[in-house]
């Protein structure tokens, strides 16, 4: 699998850690659509952790990025390299979610910590392959490296996992699931719930540059999803639900944080609706944020997805099980802190990557893939658009990258 540019992304840590503390800030996007590059088989929802052999940790749905003869609804992979030619390789230990109904699960949420890998499951309410939104998620972890599984309940208790059908892994009750429909709130009379699925930020290398002892996971509050929420917990308590803290609100600049779910307030509103008057749905809104080390800066990609096929704010269309109606707006956003404020520098109500059958949403940014001086990242997206005959998921439903230089003042 090799990509089509040539670029200074392949980097050591110590070159990525070299400068920081930088005044400048960034003011806008430029993109560089001559480096786009599609892979050749199918997937989504493609989230990416760097993980302590150097190696990126990728997280796909509903695909196989190898065309094995399984299709997964989620699976994990190790990339090899960088964006100019990468290899895949499969992680075939990890917990096997294929079919539908009780194996009905997608992964958004991991992170390498310390040595460890987390992934956080989302499950769907029914018996349908994909449906939403998600009921809450259950954690995984590996401290050898995707070899060997184990699931962590909320009290911090390790189970481990006798292999990839190890039946523990869609076991759906209070005892095996980390948030299970808590603190759930209606959109118009249906309700969703906040933490079913989660976005971690990444910070480097094995989390290796983070500016604390904190792991921060951002969630769109599920029935709102322009409420951007979030959470956190002292690393080396990550399976204690109890000592998780909720952002509530901020005083000045600085957060405060709640132990009550149901405390819990927006960090960022975000819009409801696009340029056309169409708006987002259930499945929007969750952030990939990601420390950019040489600005000394977070960076925040974030994108609305148009709801069902009336794209109104009505319950029917805000929970339809179809998306990507039309094409996904794309926003950036920078912060100080991995807890904001946040201060927006691009946004683009529908974004158009390279054909007006785009319909673009998931936005990613690689936390491993950033040039020296901090102004070149690497731009991760999923796309449902359509073929010639209008059908969706199809032509650019894969792996989608290019690079983006940020503009700096």
């Amino acid at each position: 699998m090799n990509a089509k540019f040539r670029g200074p992304f392949c980097l050591p840590p110590e070159a990525v850690m070299t400068t920081s503390g930088s005044t400048a800030v960034p003011t806008g996007v430029t993109f560089h659509p001559e480096t786009l590059f599609r892979s050749r088989n199918r997937g989504d929802n493609w989230r990416t952790t760097w993980a302590a052999d150097d190696s990126l940790i990728v997280s796909m749905c509903d695909g196989n990025w190898l065309a094995g003869p399984d299709g997964f609804h989620h699976h994990l992979y190790r990339v090899l390299g960088g964006p100019d030619g990468f290899e895949v390789k499969d992680l075939p230990n990890y917990p096997a979610f294929i079919g539908d109904g009780p194996e009905s699960w997608f992964g958004y949420g991991l992170i390498s910590v310390d040595g460890v890998l987390y992934v956080f499951v989302s499950k769907t309410p029914g018996e349908a392959g994909w449906d939403g939104p998600f009921r809450g998620m259950k954690l995984l972890a590996s401290r050898d490296n995707g070899e060997t599984w184990h699931r962590i309940n909320r009290r911090g208790e390790w189970r481990a996992l006798e292999g990839p059908r190890d039946p523990a892994r869609v076991e759906v009750n209070e005892e095996e699931m980390f948030f299970f429909e808590e603190g759930g709130l209606p959109h118009k009379t249906e309700v969703a719930y906040p933490f079913s699925y989660v976005s971690f930020v990444q910070c480097g290398r094995d989390n290796a540059a983070a500016q604390d002892d904190y792991l921060y996971l951002y969630s769109p509050e599920g029935a709102h999803t322009n409420r951007l929420l979030l959470a956190r917990v002292e690393k080396d308590r990550i399976g204690r639900r109890d000592e998780w803290e909720f952002f509530a609100r901020y005083d000045g600049d600085k957060p405060v944080w709640t132990r009550e779910l149901t405390q819990r307030g927006p960090v960022l509103v975000l819009p409801e609706k696009n340029d056309r008057g169409n708006y987002f749905g259930w499945y929007s809104w969750l952030p990939s944020v990601v420390w950019n080390e040489p600005l000394g800066l977070y960076i925040m990609v974030n994108g609305g997805t148009c709801g069902g096929q009336g794209m109104t704010d009505g319950d029917d269309d805000y929970y339809d099980n179809w998306m990507h109606t039309e094409t996904g707006s794309l926003g950036f956003w920078w912060a100080r802190h991995p807890w904001g404020p946040w201060h927006q520098f691009y946004y683009n109500d529908r974004w158009i990557v390279d054909d007006p059958a785009n319909r673009t949403y998931q936005p990613e940014l690689s936390p491993k893939w950033i040039s020296p001086d901090g102004k070149e990242m690497v731009l991760i997206w999923s796309d449902a658009g359509c073929d010639e005959h209008g059908r969706s998921h199809s032509v650019y439903y894969k792996w989608n990258h290019m690079r983006i230089t940020l503009d700096l003042l």
